[in-house]
């Protein structure tokens, strides 16, 4: 066994590397996907659970969505709290795009005055 492998290694760590390279570009791939689900979850969200002090319940409901949605052995590379993260950053990311129709981190430098 050892031989094989020392005999082949060029060609095992080419294997191993292509792996690695699709399992990088499903990740990507499936965070897009995700990312483009939230935008349709959270507007989703806005006009179903309306009243103020809501922000935590839309929050928990949008994330129970887009959990759900992962496939159970893709969740090994989207932990919950990885994707708790992502989501408040792309909501973040919207109420940025809201205020004057750019992502420019307007609204953190508006929340610091």
């Amino acid at each position: 066994m050892r031989n094989f492998i020392i005999s082949n290694l060029p060609t095992i760590i080419i294997l191993v590397a292509f792996l690695v390279y699709i399992i990088y570009l499903i990740v990507n791939r499936k965070w897009e996907e995700l990312r483009a689900l939230a935008y349709k979850s959270i507007l989703q969200a806005e006009k179903v659970i309306v009243g103020t002090k809501m922000g935590q319940k839309k929050f928990e409901q949008v994330f129970t969505q887009i959990y759900n949605l992962i496939p159970p052995w893709l969740r090994l590379f989207f932990p919950k709290k990885t994707v708790r993260e992502k989501l408040q950053k792309w909501f973040n990311d919207i109420k940025d795009y809201l205020d004057n129709g750019k992502l420019d981190d307007s609204l953190q430098t508006q929340q610091a005055l």
